[in-house]
């Protein structure tokens, strides 16, 4: 397995706070523009997944470019970190924080394919290998820490449902909140038992915060300019009722991404317990450098 090339320069957050956003810059595939494709990059990863939380770039690893064709690219080997802003939140990227080690952080390791397009740098492909730390890692570094669970956890999203019909029931919102997606599970024994930390987004509904049980199946969540989306923390401590908090975002114009210029592609392999890049696309066979991201495997041959 090769060693990857670390580019140190561009590591450095000093480096890419200063990352430029002048639309008149004609993109070259230059090496010395190689913070606009990261840019470009970066955006394009958190415009086009719809799941989890927004992933915030770290390092270059690798660069291979071609820059002898009209419509020239560059692959490029990227680190990205898990923020603690779910993809709900409307903060900037530039305000959320990395998560902490202790909270197990996420790391994806991206392949990505920028060409120059019109002059500007655009996303052709990426291929992501997105995972939490270890086990091992946390209990060495942290071991009083949680740890993860899958997102399917039954007795985890048992507390979520009463984490939120006790939001519901307690909040001065006039409408009700239903569940959008299970962000994250972490779970800790101790003398009561076993805990659980969920972190989970909801969305405002059609109906009014009173609607009687057996309705609240069939209430729709609102669209387009009308979407009020929220994020909780729920703890529920051994056998008590489980706390929650949740803040709840104001309305946002929020809309699918721009057209895009070029067919793209996208593939990220996916942990049980985290919520990947998207978009769930059929696999993507990016170039690049092979210790970097393995591609996936072929598919099956069809069936006689």
């Amino acid at each position: 397995m090769r060693e990857l090339v670390i580019l140190a320069a561009l590591v450095s957050a000093l480096h890419v706070a200063s990352l430029p956003t002048d639309t008149d810059v004609v993109y070259k595939c230059q090496e010395d523009q190689d913070n606009i494709a990261i840019l470009a990059a970066e955006r394009f990863i958190n415009d086009h997944h719809h799941h989890g939380y927004k992933f915030k770039f770290v390092s270059l690893d690798s660069r291979r470019a071609d820059e002898k064709t009209d419509l020239c690219e560059v692959i490029l080997g990227i680190t990205l970190e898990e923020t603690e802003c779910h993809i709900v939140n409307p903060k900037p990227l530039d305000q959320c924080t990395t998560r902490k080690e202790s909270e197990t952080k996420v790391t994806a390791k991206c392949n990505v394919t920028v060409l120059s397009f019109e002059g500007k740098a655009v996303v052709a492909c990426y291929i992501c290998d997105t995972k939490p730390d270890s086990h091992e890692i946390l209990v060495t570094k942290c071991p009083d820490c949680p740890s993860l669970l899958p997102l399917n956890d039954p007795k985890a999203l048992e507390s979520v449902k009463t984490a939120l019909q006790k939001f519901n029931k307690e909040s001065n919102h006039k409408s009700y909140f239903k569940l959008l997606e299970v962000g994250r599970i972490s779970t800790q024994w101790m003398f009561s038992g076993q805990d659980f930390f969920v972190q989970f987004a909801i969305t405002e509904t059609n109906c009014p915060k009173r609607v009687a049980y057996r309705k609240q199946k069939a209430c729709k969540a609102l669209c387009g300019v009308k979407a009020r989306y929220g994020f909780c923390k729920s703890s529920k401590v051994g056998n008590e009722e489980p706390e929650v908090e949740c803040e709840i975002y104001k309305a946002q114009n929020i809309t699918h991404p721009m057209k895009h210029p070029l067919p793209y592609r996208g593939f990220v392999k996916i942990p049980p317990s985290i919520y990947p890049i998207c978009p769930f696309l059929p696999p993507c066979l990016c170039q690049g450098p092979s210790d970097h991201v393995s591609p996936p495997p072929p598919p099956p041959p069809p069936t006689q």
